[in-house]
């Protein structure tokens, strides 16, 4: 790994690599740094553990809690969901994605670092105030919550579906799907989250459609059922 990359890694515990665009929901990756020893107060962000759902070996959907002691042989299929990384004072970071792939390496007898990477941006969600990426991830869970009613499946199943489909045309999907919804609502029954929301994910497919990247024609939530 790159040193000035490795020595931003243990300064923050975690790193987003650049977005796609400058005005991107979300990221194109994620590195986490994760020790099997405390540095103290040396650091504000001391990853300890993480959580995330990945598919296993047997095809199923499961949740993980991966610790520096894991054993990790090979690269592991992330699935579409949250991954919540905890330090050890209890300080947590979030995001959500929309899966993706995970490589783990050991860079120190002491430091082993993941790296997630995805075809669709990482959403990097905060405690506090709605960021396009919050509003996206939350717009994102209800509309998989009605499919999955819709569909009559349990949770294990529903996350085994979803990733069978490719990260970038699931984002495309979820996108189209909440744009649809939005331009039904008249801007009286509009709410400014939800007007921040839409505008960021016009945005989002202009630049998509301007670098000849939105697929044509455009994958829907409700085909996914037919993979």
């Amino acid at each position: 790994m790159d040193t000035s990359l490795l020595k931003k890694l243990e300064n923050l515990g975690y790193y987003t690599l650049p977005p796609r665009h400058e005005h991107c929901v979300g990221h194109t990756g994620l590195f986490m740094l994760i020790r099997r020893e405390a540095v103290g107060d040396e650091v504000d962000f001391d990853p300890k553990t993480f959580h995330l759902r990945l598919l296993d070996w047997d095809g199923k959907a499961h949740w993980t809690t991966f610790k520096v002691t894991t054993p990790f042989p090979m690269s592991r299929v992330v699935c579409p969901g949250p991954l919540t990384i905890q330090d050890r004072a209890g300080k947590r970071a979030t995001f959500f994605v929309f899966g993706g792939s995970l490589e783990a390496h050991d860079e120190t007898p002491n430091e082993r670092v993941y790296s997630l990477r995805s075809s669709a941006p990482v959403l990097e969600l905060t405690a506090v105030g709605s960021t396009p990426a919050n509003l996206l991830a939350t717009e994102t869970e209800v509309l998989w919550a009605e499919l999955q009613a819709d569909w009559g499946i349990d949770d294990e199943a529903f996350g085994r579906q979803l990733t069978r489909t490719d990260p970038f045309h699931l984002f495309v999907a979820t996108l189209q799907a909440i744009l649809d919804r939005y331009e039904h609502l008249s801007d009286s029954h509009t709410l400014q989250q939800q007007q921040t929301l839409y505008h960021a994910l016009q945005h989002e497919k202009t630049w998509l459609q301007q670098t000849s990247q939105w697929p044509d024609p455009v994958p829907t939530l409700a085909a996914l059922r037919k993979q």
